[in-house]
């Protein structure tokens, strides 16, 4: 039903009512400081085709996630700090590949930060590495010496670069931690001048070792010390703070939860309230940010926008970004929660009948109460009575949840006045309610163009300045960006600039890769110039679906090698390469430009090199699909003159 929260919300003076407990709304209440809600850009790539849009539709879609009163008014930005590997959906750049290379303005987490900082100057930033280059402890040893230079290089420079102060940072994702590291590591903020940038450990999850660092915070002063924020991941799948964590007196952040597209939305609402009522957690952050990568990535579902076609500018906002909004419009950082009405309704600690949790701010001059019924099944009463709080006028906000209408999501509703201290109202299953004595909460309204298909043909021949991301390619693994042109070609091309593998988040082959198009793709040319700077192969990927979590596409692929030997391989995610054809032709040697071209025509393929078909095969096993570029073994190479041509 449209309007379903608004249509049946019903409100009233007070009156005691056996369906529901009175709630005391006390400013006097005791509470933790709220420390905001927020999201993650990285550990995947998530926000890559995000940076490929153009104005005014970019601008739209950074407002809905940073604007004040105007969408998520994301109150925390966290960003990878890249290491070129795969962190689940894409790689990242490093701004140190090797020991003594540097460069600060790779990648788009810098401009995010900037544009976040823009609309929301009070945001709060943080920072986590998932990976580390090579040379970081030798590949061998992540929490070192190496690993503490590396994030103090990169913190100082995104203050003298970029002029934004990171707020926090942690030692690494989801890969457990070293107690030593973390002690060296504080003792080295505080040496280099960055002692007002606070530590979070362990960014672990798992059941039983989520919270595991509290436990040693708790036996070790020293690191106790050297920890301000205790964070752990989905604190709603895999447990609340333990005993040893509540008892440090220290923040304790969900500093990475997830969600999806849709389905999720009614987790967020569960967790945004629940994670204080049962943890006492005061920051949630959720992963991703935006859903701004292909569809036949894993997440590609997930974030509170998808924004995965700058061709066309069309964007999808999906409802959880006005559940995070039912919270970040009506608090802030700094405000503080009131224990007396963090709850449950009917005391049902399942939630079968919903949840609320009431902020105040500072000064006790405005409070808010958010609410949210996603499990009831029936309509309720919420009775609340008012103490050493303002009497005045609640603005009342409400999503339903069970609406697939956009006009439904964050709908204000008529204002609550209370009576004598006291006021009612009744909730409907499967909603969200916002309670505010603050104004200013607002709906942004921008609407996306049309969506559209990837265009065909395509090309780019990379002309641009050196440092960027190949427009539309989104990196799988190892690193692709512009450089100047060598082999006696002027102008720029896209090269292959990752030459040893990172030390990884999670286990991949031996390909570093690129792609970009459209899955339904069928017959078509690719074609690119190409240049091998050292001896090694070369690749063009061409009808790319899915890939595997070892980062393994399901793809045709023409390999050529500088002795002149090619294939036209078959590589699926279960980690394999089948030779369909193979051959060999004219050296094509080291630094010397050569054209290579891959078509597709049903279920016929062919190799060209340097205008020459060398071989064909035939396999009907993947019948569309993406375009990519890469290279084996860490090779660097050379990439100009892409092209891809519908098949005739």
């Amino acid at each position: 039903m449209r309007y379903a929260c608004s249509l049946l919300l019903t409100i009233s003076l007070f009156t005691v009512s056996a369906r529901g407990a009175v709630i005391s709304i006390d400013g006097n209440s005791s509470g933790r400081v709220f420390d905001g809600v927020g999201a993650i850009s990285g550990g995947g790539g998530n926000t890559r085709l995000l940076f490929d849009y153009t104005d005014p539709v970019r601008t739209q879609i950074l407002n809905y996630l940073f604007k004040p009163n105007y969408g998520a008014s994301l109150q925390i930005l966290k960003v990878e700090i890249g290491s070129d590997c795969d962190s689940t959906d894409g790689a990242e750049p490093s701004h140190m590949r090797e020991r003594g290379e540097e460069n600060y303005g790779r990648g788009y987490e810098w401009w995010l930060m900037e544009q976040a900082k823009i609309r929301q100057p009070a945001i709060t930033l943080a920072a986590l590495p998932w990976g580390a280059p090579a040379w970081v402890g030798e590949g061998k040893n992540y929490f070192s010496q190496d690993l503490i230079d590396y994030l103090i290089k990169w913190l100082k420079h995104a203050q003298s670069d970029h002029h934004l102060t990171i707020d926090y940072i942690g030692g690494r994702n989801e890969k457990g931690y070293d107690c030593a590291w973390y002690k060296k590591f504080k003792t080295a903020l505080q040496a280099q001048g960055l002692s007002s940038i606070r530590v979070v450990a362990s960014d672990d999850w798992h059941p039983g070792r989520i919270w595991a660092v509290a436990t040693d915070m708790k036996k070790d002063p020293a690191l106790d010390t050297a920890i301000d924020i205790v964070g752990g991941h989905t604190p709603h799948e895999d447990g609340y703070p333990t005993a040893d964590a509540l008892s440090l007196n220290k923040p304790l952040w969900a500093s990475e939860d997830h969600f999806d597209q849709d389905a999720m939305c009614k987790v967020i609402a569960r967790s945004l309230n629940r994670n204080y009522i049962d943890g006492k957690i005061t920051a949630t952050i959720y992963w991703p940010a935006v859903s701004a990568i292909y569809d036949n990535l894993m997440y590609s579902y997930a974030g509170l926008i998808k924004c995965n076609q700058p061709w066309s500018g069309n964007y999808q906002l999906s409802p959880s970004l006005w559940i995070l909004a039912h919270t970040t419009q009506f608090t802030h950082p700094g405000w503080h929660y009131l224990d007396s009405a963090c709850g449950y309704f009917a005391n049902d600690r399942s939630g079968s009948h919903g949840s609320y949790v009431t902020f105040a701010d500072a000064s006790d001059a405005n409070y808010s109460v958010v609410i949210e019924t996603v499990d009831a099944i029936t309509s309720s009463t919420a009775n609340f009575s008012l103490s050493h709080v303002p009497v005045k006028a609640l603005h009342v906000w409400a999503t339903n949840l069970n609406s697939k209408n956009p006009r439904d999501w964050f709908v204000r509703q008529a204002d609550l006045i209370p009576g004598d201290g006291h006021v009612s109202l009744t909730l409907q299953p499967g909603c969200v309610y916002s309670l505010t004595t603050t104004a200013g909460q607002a709906k942004g309204d921008a609407g996306p163009p049309p969506p559209a298909p990837f265009p065909l043909p395509y090309a780019d021949d990379f002309n641009g300045p050196p440092g960027h991301l190949g427009r539309y390619f989104s990196d799988i693994y190892g690193s692709f960006e512009t450089a100047p042109c060598s082999g006696g070609r002027s102008g720029f091309c896209l090269r292959q600039t990752t030459l040893l593998a990172p030390i990884p988040w999670k286990k991949t082959g031996n390909l570093p890769f690129t792609i970009i198009g459209n899955l339904k793709w069928t017959d078509y040319r690719v074609s690119s110039d190409v240049l091998l700077e050292k001896p090694g192969a070369i690749a063009l990927l061409a009808r790319l679906t899915g890939l595997s979590y070892q980062d393994t596409p399901n793809a045709y692929i023409l390999r050529a090698a500088d002795t002149g030997s090619w294939a036209i391989l078959k590589s699926t995610s279960k980690n394999k390469e089948s030779v369909l054809a193979s051959g060999t032709t004219k050296p094509l040697g080291t630094n010397v430009w050569h054209r290579l071209g891959l078509t597709c025509r049903g279920s016929s393929l062919t190799a060209e090199i340097d205008g020459n078909v060398v071989g064909s095969a035939s396999d009907a096993g993947f019948k569309a699909g993406m375009a990519g570029l890469g290279s084996y073994q860490y090779l660097p190479a050379q990439f100009s003159n892409f092209r891809v041509d519908a098949s005739p």
